[in-house]
């Protein structure tokens, strides 16, 4: 015989309900304060300092990228060439 079982109380609703308000009200608090840090407290960089950033980072990022294209060129055409070398030593 199949017996009914009355459904579990909603305890769990009862208790996530009160914690989502809290973490909802943290989070809300945390985007107030994170807006008036941005506002009040950080120093922005004036556009002429900005400039001479983005131009300094851009040079140094064109240097190493050239840098490293000729450190994998040189690698590549040694473990080619090696490789080779292994190739025609077994042949």
């Amino acid at each position: 015989m199949v017996g009914y079982r009355s459904p579990k109380p909603l305890i769990r609703v009862r208790v996530l309900v009160p914690v989502q308000k809290k973490i909802m009200s943290s989070f809300v608090s945390f985007l107030k304060g994170s807006y008036i840090e941005f506002k009040e407290k950080v120093e922005w960089p004036k556009w002429p300092e900005l400039q001479s950033s983005t131009i300094a980072i851009t040079i140094g990022t064109v240097i190493l990228a050239i840098f490293l294209f000729g450190v994998d060129t040189l690698f590549s055409e040694f473990i080619q060439n090696a490789l080779a070398l292994l190739i025609n030593l077994f042949n």
